[in-house]
Parts: structure tokens; C-alpha cells; sequence
């Protein structure tokens, strides 16, 4: 259900279509308010080679490369957000450019502020909202490493707020805690308007391929070596589906019924009966993770010396999806990875399954690299 101060804002933008002009956009050098602009971010691009998804899936599967764009952190005066989204607007009326990237304009849906009633939020506030908000995956790999990049910034000033979207400052302020940062200064905003005397803001830090520079990934990853890991080695993790609301794998039983004839016990989990500092310790325990691909992959992002399987629908000339959110971002980490795609076509979003004469092929292939030694002492 809407908020009323979001279905008063929809009411107004829908009157703006018939009786304003077309939307103005301005870039950092025509920026009202414009305060502070500072370079945190170069440009640059990462080549990998992963020789175990070729020795697993064939010739030609081994090479993934990405780039990212230079950013800059802005401090803005006298701006104007809207929605849950903190869509940024100038003093002037214009839609801050930077907060559009990387996705096209024309297929975003812009809300623009209503002045009257809008909350007031003093500064200095870090803008750590935008597209995704919502999704545990996308806050970790998109939005963390904004905040993170800010992070020297925030701490020369003498005080600072950080601005999350109404309803999901109570767990993001666990997910800010492992970053490093300090929880307290959360502050919620609102899905109408938001009056910012005071904005920082770093725009997404990723291109085409979903990922940020592999610095912050490597330095989360780090920030979950303080959290506590039960002794000895963990079982491996099976990450279910079960509980989503598309994606699922519907053979999922089958699936693991196979995994565990061939390795030995694996622990199959609901992400959402854990808490986050339970997670960290069992995924850094574990020495395989393994699951269909979604948000409980990019937990990988806690570990350091795992294994991950992600199952994922489609074929190599034809994949249902290209998120690098999987085995790239675990080889970041400095973890191992790979790969099995189901080889048959899928609906985009749709439940699917592995074929499972498929799946144990693969995972007899695994098994014969020497990644994969710690498995086979599971199942002994």
C-alpha cells in the first residue's frame, strides 16, 4: 500500500505532465548549489581469467572482463529528494544529472518535488538510497560501496547523517556496522519530498556489468574477518530459493539429493532465519557454497577461501542472466568459482530447473580439480 505522502506526490507529477515543461537536467558543471566537487574514484577495468570454469564447462568460458567509470563526490546546497529513491533536485527545478547513472533517463520514472509539506533533513546527510534500495544483494554490491568511498569525507566532518529509505533502516544499519561505519547516524527518509539544506552524494560506481571497483568488494570481505566463525571447518551450503518470490528452482530437492550423494552432508538455508552476523560466520566456515543464482549468492562476499557453485538457467550463447554478482565477485575475494548453466532455455524471472543428469556431470568434473579437494574429504 502507498504511503499518502507518496500517492500526493504521484498526483502532483501526474497534474506537472499537462500543465509544466519539459524536465531540465543539469550535469555537475551547470549545478545550482554546487558546493564541492572532489574526485574519489579513477577509471579502470579488470581482466580475469578463471581457468577452473574452463576445466569444468569447456574451451572459451574462462575470460571475464569489466570496467568501471571515474566518479566524483558532490556536496550540494539547498536540494530537494523525492521518493524512496532520493531522486536529487537542484534548487533551481533541475534533476541532478549524476543521479540518473548508469541507466537511460527515458525509462526512469521521475518524480518531481513537492515543496509543500516536504520533510526537512539538516546537514551534512550522505544520500545512501537510490534504485535497488530494497534488495539485501543490491544494497551490499551497489550502495555499500558509495558509502565506503565517502567513507575518509564523512569522518573529517564533525557531524553527518546518513539518509536510507523509509522502512529498512533496521537492517541496513547491520549491513553499515560491517562496513565499518558508525549505525547511529541513520536517518529515514520519506517516499514524498525531502528538503536537504546539506547533500553529499557519490553516484553508482558501476557500468555495464553491475560491479564496483574490486577495492571495496576485497575490503568488505575483510570487514567480515571480525565477526566470530564456529571451530573447525563449516558444512557445505546449499542457499534455497524456497522462500522467493521468482527464481526458484523447482527440482531443488532432487538437486541436493544428488549434491549429497557426492560430497556428503551440506546444510541447506533460508538466509531470512539468520541474522547477518550468523551468515557471516557460517559462510566463512563453509568450504563450498553452492545455490541457484539470486541475493543469497552475493553472501560470497563474506568469504575468503570458498568455493561457489551458482546454478544458473541457460545456455553459454544464450544466458537468462549476465549479473556478474556470482563468480567474479567471489574470485574478488579472493575465493574460487564456477559456474553450471542449466543448457536449456528459461523464462526471464520464471521458476526453471537444472536438468539433473546435467548437474551431476558437472559436479563429477568438479570434483576431479584439485579446488575442489576439501569436498571430497566431506564425503569420506
Amino acid at each position: 500500500m502507498k504511503a499518502v505522502s507518496r500517492s500526493i506526490l504521484d498526483a502532483y507529477n501526474l497534474l506537472l505532465r499537462f500543465t509544466s515543461g519539459s524536465l531540465k537536467v543539469s550535469g555537475p558543471d551547470q549545478a545550482a548549489g554546487l558546493q564541492e566537487r572532489v574526485q574519489i574514484i579513477e577509471a579502470g577495468r579488470r581482466d580475469d581469467q578463471n581457468l577452473l570454469e574452463e576445466q569444468v564447462n569447456g574451451p572459451g568460458t574462462s575470460r571475464y572482463d569489466f570496467d568501471w567509470p571515474a566518479a566524483e563526490l558532490y556536496r550540494l546546497r539547498d536540494t530537494w529528494l523525492t521518493g524512496d529513491q532520493g531522486q536529487v533536485f537542484l534548487s533551481d527545478g533541475s534533476l541532478f544529472e549524476p543521479w540518473v547513472r548508469p541507466y537511460n533517463l527515458e525509462k526512469l520514472k521521475i518524480c518531481r518535488p513537492l515543496k509543500i509539506g516536504a520533510k526537512r533533513i539538516t546537514g551534512p546527510v550522505f544520500h545512501l538510497t537510490g534504485r535497488n534500495h530494497e534488495n539485501r544483494g543490491h544494497f551490499m554490491l551497489q550502495h555499500l560501496p558509495r558509502l565506503m568511498a565517502a567513507r575518509d569525507y564523512l569522518k573529517s566532518l564533525p557531524d553527518y547523517k546518513l539518509l536510507v529509505a523509509p522502512g529498512h533502516a533496521r537492517w541496513q544499519a547491520r549491513y553499515i556496522t560491517w562496513a565499518g561505519l558508525d549505525p547511529s547516524k541513520i536517518v529515514e527518509g520519506t517516499r514524498g519530498t525531502m528538503q536537504v539544506d546539506d547533500l553529499i552524494f557519490v553516484p553508482n560506481l558501476y557500468g555495464k556489468s553491475s560491479l564496483c571497483p574490486p577495492p571495496f568488494y576485497d575490503e568488505l570481505s575483510e570487514c567480515a574477518a571480525s565477526y566470530p566463525v564456529e571451530n573447525g571447518p563449516g558444512r557445505p551450503l546449499f542457499i534455497t530459493r524456497r522462500d522467493a518470490p521468482d527464481k526458484q528452482l523447482e527440482n531443488e530437492e532432487r538437486i541436493v539429493e544428488i549434491l549429497r550423494s557426492k560430497i556428503g552432508p551440506v546444510d541447506v538455508i533460508r538466509l531470512g532465519d539468520y541474522p547477518l552476523p550468523v551468515q557471516i560466520g557460517m559462510f566463512r566456515a563453509s568450504p563450498l557454497i553452492i545455490g541457484p543464482i539470486g541475493q543469497g549468492i552475493c553472501n560470497i562476499l563474506f568469504c575468503k577461501t570458498s568455493l561457489l557453485v551458482m546454478l544458473a538457467p541457460g545456455t553459454p550463447e544464450n544466458q537468462v542472466y549476465t549479473s556478474a554478482h556470482g563468480s567474479q565477485l567471489a574470485r574478488i575475494c579472493g575465493n574460487e568459482a564456477v559456474t553450471f548453466l542449466s543448457n536449456e532455455p528459461a523464462p526471464s524471472r520464471g521458476n526453471w530447473t537444472f536438468p539433473e543428469e546435467r548437474f551431476a556431470m558437472l559436479l563429477d568434473r568438479l570434483l576431479e580439480q584439485p579446488e575442489a579437494a576439501r569436498l571430497k574429504t566431506s564425503a569420506s
